[in-house]
């Protein structure tokens, strides 16, 4: 592999094109950290120590798990998961236990080789030769026990790595281990690319796995894995262990570029890095790391959210300072609800009045316990935030509007006054991991398939699937959707009580004429009716629609939810994938409105019945281009609406909504939000035509009245708020990329006239704040009422401008 210094594709989500200067900007900022060859030995050192009280060199690890596997009923459930639209769906295996290819788990045998081929086996879509398929969908599974790795695992493209959770399994590398971590995402290519254009790597999960490094000499250059993805993704469960020592040159997760993305629950001891992260976009939770020299050091971002942080005995907490003050490569960071104990430094910062760009280094504080640090905000020349044993309440730097601006600021701040309902324990915001359900016996679940429907692409399986679910409801029993697209031609309702898992994202796939009226839409998946109330998990499934579905609301949420019921890796995907009658065949870009490409009314609706409603990391994807072309060749799909909340109480984590031709969020009448980084992509064929423009009739009462526009180009705005009070808003990103394809209107820092507005506050909204507020391509960030009160020339960040902090 060459130098990471090298071009890379770090646009817009999806963008897949190259944007010179923001791949110039990434390469500058690799270049700048520690590791810009990561395969040769690095001979950078790190900034300070861990604490004294960590043993310096080996640290053994309590509680190390036992190899024995015991019963987990996803293991042992009978496997009937089809890929609906492979060329061999009856003989291709969704499901592969890794024992089944020869892996012995023993501690012992080297199980590298056996773990690739239950990877790789029957042609799927792995790096260097394959640009993304939805055709070749797999669990690659791991009992119990202990997997010798001699070089780096390489996880294919729309592949799910779960591990045991009653019996973690242990991926332990050799002392004398090779490669860029010992599971690798994104392989490096002979020629230096990576295997993926990294944000075109969607649909991957790890979860439930130990890696262990300690067998690795601490001077030994070694990554538990390598992460360069984008949206809907996720590590989750993960334990990673490496030596402690003050001369370690290892990391825990290491990701260059891409754009993410969610990872929660996760434990990281020892190391250099805990994590080494540059992406354009993250939310990251409850992430544990002890005894690193540094627990995070940021590359680059445009912007991070870290929550429920607990980070111990080491040198640095987080490092912010890459690039120095005159060429800041950190756009912004939030980290709120941590704690921070026996650390030198919390935060390094190259951020300085004068520091350049003006509105990098970003950085928001909130609700966070130090104890026993020495200086809680470290800057080039000294201390900026004395530490000591304390709680930060708030404390920012960077731009501040109120609502008017720019306030050049650095200090504290007062925050936000949170309302009851969206709490968890004391003043921390609440939050539930997606369950496993990793208690119940395999008799607590009902497969999808075994209660007939067939998941084949054709059959309608409107009804067995809703007998089944309430089948489910009145038996207490889970349902588990193995794998497979399960074509509906009526509204599926969810009631009350329900509880579904999918299988490597199962999906249900809308068509038919039910769904044909765009001025009468019908929900796809109906969550409770209005007036109904109780508890519904639904995790790791894709909702979707066939040919020409003007009429269809992929997810209706009606539910008066109790408290932890929601949504987990629960993605809408319109167009772009096979079987879906909406691809590079049917709906080519460019040209007139093709109405046989209107896919869906709207992705989701949160209606006024629909309190509670908890929703971690969903992606809201109207597709740009051709998943199983082999080039990813761009098309063009109408979808009306992204996300619509109209209820109270709402939980927004790490969330994605992209392409949709009216808004991509739309807040009406709520009252009492979190979120923690909102993520939109304009539709690439704006403005032509613009959104006053596109095919689907506007609805008056709901959605934003466009006939106003500030002068300029007249796109759809990415966040639109009406009347509506208490809403918290930890990190956003709102990209405009491009004008009717072409990116000149926002290839450089600074161009940014793809379209004139892309938050849009309305009426007697109030008590909003937003912490790190990033676009691009936008000449005006925020309108209120019709009238600019924040200019994107105010506000040059890394790539996109920034506004540090914003409340009204």
């Amino acid at each position: 592999m060459r130098s990471l210094t090298l071009l890379l594709l770090v646009t817009g989500a999806q963008a897949l094109v190259d944007l010179p200067q923001v791949s110039q900007f990434v390469a500058s900022a690799l270049a700048a950290g520690d590791f810009t060859n990561y395969t040769a030995t690095a001979t950078k050192t790190a900034n300070s120590a861990p604490k004294a009280t960590m043993v310096d060199e080996f640290a053994s690890v309590a509680g190390e798990v036992e190899a024995a596997d015991v019963g987990y009923w996803m293991a042992d459930i009978a496997k009937q998961g089809r890929a609906a639209f492979n060329p061999n769906p009856d003989g291709y295996k969704v499901w592969r236990n890794v024992k089944d290819y020869g892996a012995k788990g023993d501690g012992v045998t080297d199980d590298t080789a056996a773990i690739n081929r239950a990877m790789s086996d029957q042609g799927r879509c792995g790096p260097g030769f394959c640009d993304s398929s939805t055709t070749t969908p797999a669990v690659v599974y791991f009992p119990g026990g202990t997997y010798v790795v001699s070089n780096s695992i390489i996880q294919y493209y729309n592949t799910m790595m779960i591990g045991n959770p009653n019996s973690l399994p242990i991926l332990k590398a050799t002392p004398n281990f090779v490669g860029l971590g010992v599971i690798d995402a994104n392989q490096y290519q002979s020629d230096g690319s990576q295997g993926w254009v990294s944000t075109n790597v969607f649909f991957r999960q790890i979860r439930n796995f130990v890696i262990d490094l300690t067998p690795v000499a601490p001077g030994t250059v070694a990554t538990g894995i390598h992460w360069a993805v984008s949206q809907a993704t996720s590590l989750q469960n993960i334990q990673i262990r490496m030596q402690v020592s003050s001369a370690s040159q290892q990391q825990g997760i290491f990701i260059e570029n891409g754009s993410g993305g969610f990872m929660n629950d996760l434990t990281i001891t020892g190391g250099l890095y805990g994590l080494n992260v540059g992406n354009q976009q993250f939310t990251v939770r409850n992430v544990r790391i002890s005894g690193a020299v540094t627990a995070i050091s940021q590359i680059w971002n445009w912007g991070f959210t870290y929550q429920a942080m607990t980070i111990t005995d080491c040198g640095t907490a987080f490092s912010l300072n890459n690039g120095g003050p005159a060429a800041q490569t950190v756009g912004s960071v939030n980290i709120i609800d941590s704690t921070i104990t026996n650390v030198p430094t919390f935060i390094n910062t190259a951020w300085t009045t004068g520091s350049s760009p003006a509105a990098a280094g970003s950085l928001n504080i909130e609700n966070v316990v130090i104890q026993n640090v020495d200086v809680a905000v470290r800057g080039p020349n000294g201390a900026y935030l004395a530490g000591g044993s304390t709680t930060i309440t708030g404390w920012a730097q960077g731009n501040r509007y109120t609502p008017n601006g720019p306030q050049r600021v650095q200090g504290s701040f007062t925050p936000a006054q949170r309302p009851s309902s969206l709490l968890g324990n004391g003043n921390n915001y609440y939050y539930k991991s997606k369950p496993y359900y990793q208690n119940s016996p395999v008799s607590d679940f009902i497969s999808i398939r075994s209660a007939g429907a067939r998941g084949d692409g054709s059959t309608d399986d409107s009804n067995a699937i809703q007998n089944a679910l309430n089948s489910a409801v009145s038996s207490n029993k889970i349902v588990y959707f193995d794998q497979g697209t399960y074509k509906v031609t009526k509204t599926i309702n969810l009631p009350p009580g329900s509880r579904v898992v999918g299988e490597s994202f199962p999906v249900i796939m809308a068509a038919g004429r039910a769904f044909g009226d765009v001025n009468n839409p019908v929900p796809v998946i109906k969550v409770g009716n209005a007036g109904q109330s109780g508890s519904v998990e639904w995790s790791d499934m894709i909702i979707a629609t066939q040919g020409t579905t003007p009429g269809a609301t992929l997810i209706q949420w009606n539910l008066n939810a109790a408290r932890g019921s929601g949504m987990w890796d629960v993605h809408t995907r319109i167009g772009g994938f096979a079987g879906s009658n909406q691809s590079l065949a049917n709906c080519p870009k460019f040209g007139s409105i093709n109405k046989a490409c209107m896919t869906a009314y709207m992705s989701m609706h949160i209606t006024p019945s629909g309190t509670g409603a908890y929703i971690e990391n969903s992606w809201l994807w109207t597709a740009d281009h051709d998943l199983d072309d082999c080039c990813s060749t761009q098309i063009t799909i109408y979808t009306g609406r992204g996300l619509l909340i109209e209820a109270s109480n709402i939980w927004l984590i790490g969330s994605g909504s992209e392409h949709h031709a009216i808004y991509q969020y739309n807040f009406v009448n709520v009252k009492n939000l979190f979120a923690t980084f909102l993520q939109t992509e304009t539709p690439y064929w704006m403005p032509a035509p613009d959104v006053r423009g596109q095919p689907f009739p506007f609805n008056n009462n709901l959605d934003p009245n466009y006939d106003s526009c500030l002068p300029g180009n007249c796109s759809t705005v990415a966040l639109r708020v009406r009347d509506s009070q208490n809403l918290f808003i930890y990190g956003a990103g709102f990209y405009s990329f491009f004008n009717n394809y072409i990116t000149k209107c926002s290839d450089n820092p600074g161009n940014s006239d793809c379209q004139s507005e892309i938050v849009r506050l309305e009426g007697s909204t109030n008590n909003l704040k937003i912490y790190a507020l990033s676009t691009i391509g936008v000449q005006n960030m925020i309108t209120r009422n019709g009238q600019s009160i924040a200019r994107y020339i105010d506000n040059e960040n890394v790539y996109p401008e920034t506004i540090g902090y914003f409340s009204v």
